[in-house]
């Protein structure tokens, strides 16, 4: 999927996102959604690192600020 920045993500991808209010996020994709939330393209996936470890998470294409690993 191309996102915001000419970055590609797959299911299975580990990406860094800017979650609302700034706080980066790496997150372990579980699914591209072409509709996560009004209508707009993203993912839903785990929280990989941190005190969020182990959390779910979804975003929008927009947010990806990097792909980790594909």
């Amino acid at each position: 999927m191309k996102i915001s920045g000419g970055t590609d993500y797959t299911e299975g991808s580990v990406i860094e996102y800017a979650a609302f209010g700034g706080v980066q996020r790496r997150v372990k994709v579980e699914t591209v959604e072409p509709d996560v939330k009004r209508g707009r393209p993203g993912f839903d996936g785990t929280i990989v690192s941190g005190p969020e470890g182990g959390q779910p998470a979804w975003g929008y294409d927009s947010q990806v600020t990097r792909v980790i690993s594909r």
